[in-house]
């Protein structure tokens, strides 16, 4: 079967090096995705060609391709679903308003897995002239769709919750069931709120509805009596329902409690009283492990550093499987793709630190595990260098997890960058990081930090980064560089810092705080000054984004300013270099000329690498070995070997 696999799609092979070359590190992953048919005759892999993401189908048995989807011009592959045994369900992602970057504008694509009775379902798309058919013209819709359940055992409908396209982006949407063959809507039921979707038991039937109110909070509500009621429960109001017991008739969801980490529940739907079935003292639920039949969940995943599991229900031997399965891929993370209706195959993906992903079918009847493909095969695991999971405490008593990627060579006194996260409401995990690859393999220590405010410990350490952008939040990461020279692992003489939108503002913002800390700074479509989110981008053109920037900001203009780059440019007294897409909508160019224009007036230099059609992240490969090459540039020259004697 590997065989087979690597000549049908001819990946290349590369012998071991100590170093690998950037074209290959700044490279898309060649395989995103493949899915098993719900009888296990086909798989659906998605992938690269020419640029473009395809599908390509594949009969098992024998091993073969059946079929090929290939939109060409703007439109691409996103997220797809076997919606029956013979006709898969896919987002379309375009390319649009001048960006190089694919966006999924909401619009549904089905077809055959032999490549037969291609067309356009849902979206703005669905009402133009489907070639080739003679097919009943669909209705154009201007909104997102989301797939909330494949109706597997109803061969021609799913079920989608939509989402409005608006100026304001405030507009309820709606459920209905799609044929998959027609693109005809029926039985339209409208959601109860803005920014929410519905959800189901796995068998069509509508159990809760969530979204958020003017003031960004989250809402749930569950159906009865044809109508939507809204949940009274302070505890369970935060809940995201994640799974359902067909036997018991019991819900489950995760909630979200003042001052913890998020709990697995349960409870009869309609009732608000619920029962606790697991928590973690440190970690919130990062994903449900679900039975290979149906959409019970019979475990978590956790990420408390590394990543890990929990189970809570053996699932007539499916957790021992599991189990089998994680040791003998030892050292990486396993997660499933896909079943098969009758549980009996599925498609594991195996990935981590130093593999981003690697796909097995699975026969969890023998127990037998065969390998289909890798997402990047030019990447070696040998070659790649491992991430190591760490900690200190903050003089507040607040636990910090930090990541470090060490280069090839001796542990102790790297020159040493600092790689803020994005957000600030997300975090880094263990796995493979391609910013953490690039920076150690060119002879860097990449220190990551998860500073309070980051996502994934608990409601407490979440809200203990409100309002602290330029606080509290910028002094956990100085402390965390300070804790890597007190362990000996970084040179105290040479340390950058860099980060992407929130981690591009605290590249500049803990110098500010920081100033004899660092060597260079570098930020990449950063957020430069914080009075100009309320005025320019896309968060400010929502009700609900205004909400968010007064709770996690604030809207007094002189904590702004005190807390902004640009107004404590007269600070900055080290070597800095801007990155920018001049089509970025989250964090506009403005903000970095606003601080080159400030850099002007007191007279400092500045590197700029501005680039057309680029938004919020740099998309292809050419704009990518252009600012890994001058990023390298810049770093090299400042806290490279022999940086500190020049």
């Amino acid at each position: 079967m590997r065989k087979i696999l690597l000549i049908l799609f001819l990946w290349p092979t590369f012998a071991s090096s100590s170093q690998l070359p950037l074209e290959y590190l700044i490279r898309h992953t060649d395989i995103e995705e493949v899915k098993i048919s719900p009888t296990g005759s086909h798989l659906a892999v998605r992938k690269l060609h020419k640029g473009e993401r395809v599908l390509v189908f594949m009969s098992i048995s024998p091993l073969k391709i059946t079929g090929f989807l290939r939109f060409r011009g703007k439109e691409e592959v996103g997220n797809f679903y076997w919606a029956n045994n013979e006709r898969v369900v896919t987002e379309v992602i375009s390319r649009r308003a001048a960006l190089e970057t694919p966006v999924n504008y909401g619009s549904l694509y089905a077809i055959n897995y032999d490549g037969s009775e291609g067309k356009n379902i849902f979206g703005h798309l669905a009402g133009q002239r489907q070639v080739g058919s003679r097919l009943k013209k669909t209705e154009t819709t201007y909104a997102h769709a989301t797939i909330i359940d494949p109706l597997i055992h109803k061969e021609k409908e799913i079920l989608i919750s939509t989402y409005p396209w608006a100026k304001n982006q405030e507009s309820k949407g709606e459920v209905a069931r799609l044929n998959i063959y027609t693109g005809i809507k029926r039985g339209s039921i409208r959601l109860p709120q803005v920014d929410g979707r519905a959800y189901t038991d796995g068998a069509g039937n509508l159990l809760f509805a969530d979204g958020t109110d003017e003031n960004n909070n989250h809402q749930l509500f569950y159906r009865g009596e044809n109508k939507w009621h809204r949940v009274k429960n302070p505890s369970l109001n935060s809940g995201t329902p994640v799974g359902f017991d067909i036997e018991t008739g019991e819900a489950y969801l995760t909630i979200t409690e003042e001052s913890k980490t998020q709990t697995l529940v349960k409870l009869k739907p309609g009732s608000e009283a619920f029962s606790r079935i697991f928590q973690h003292e440190k970690s919130d639920i990062y994903d449900i492990i679900y039975s290979p039949t149906s959409y019970k969940p019979l475990g978590v995943y956790l990420q408390p550093d590394y990543p890990t599991e929990h189970f809570i229900d053996e699932g007539s031997g499916f957790a021992p499987i599991f189990r089998g399965l994680k040791k003998a891929f030892q050292g990486f993370h396993i997660s499933f793709t896909s079943f098969t209706t009758s549980g009996d195959f599925g498609v594991l993906k195996v990935h981590g630190d130093r593999l981003p992903g690697d796909y097995y079918l699975v026969n969890l009847k023998t127990k037998s595990v065969d390998f289909l493909t890798s997402s990047a095969d030019w990447l070696h695991p040998d070659q790649l260098n491992p991430m190591l999971a760490d900690g200190f405490t903050s003089e507040d008593g607040l636990q910090i997890g930090t990541y470090l990627t060490f280069p090839k060579g001796p542990d102790q006194r790297n020159p040493m960058v600092v790689l803020p996260h994005g957000g600030p409401h997300s975090r880094d995990y263990w796995g493979y990081d391609r910013n953490a690859q690039i920076l150690s393999q060119n002879g860097y220590l990449v220190l990551q930090v998860n500073f309070r405010g980051s996502t994934g410990y608990g409601q407490g350490f979440y809200s203990a980064g409100l309002r602290e952008w330029g606080g509290k939040i910028q002094q956990d990461i100085a402390d965390a560089v300070h804790w890597a020279i007190e362990k000996g692992y970084a040179d105290p003489e040479r340390i950058c810092i860099y980060g992407a939108s929130f981690g591009g503002y605290s590249a500049l913002m803990n110098p500010i705080r920081n100033p004899d800390l660092y060597q260079c700074a570098v930020g990449y479509v950063g957020v430069y000054d914080l009075e100009m989110m309320y005025t320019k981008g896309d968060i400010k053109r929502r009700d609900r984004g205004i909400s968010y920037l007064k709770k996690t900001l604030s809207k007094d203009k002189d904590f702004l300013k005190v807390n902004s780059p640009v107004h404590n440019a007269g600070k900055l007294n080290l070597p800095v270099f801007l990155i920018h897409g001049e089509e970025d909508e989250r964090a506009p160019i403005e903000h970095a000329e606003m601080l080159v224009k400030e850099f002007k007036k007191e007279n400092k230099p500045i590197k700029t690498l501005f680039v057309k059609k680029e938004g919020h992240g740099f998309y292809t490969e050419e704009n990518r070995m252009k600012l890994y090459t001058e990023l390298l540039e810049f770093l090299d020259q400042h806290i490279g070997i022999g940086a500190s004697e020049k």
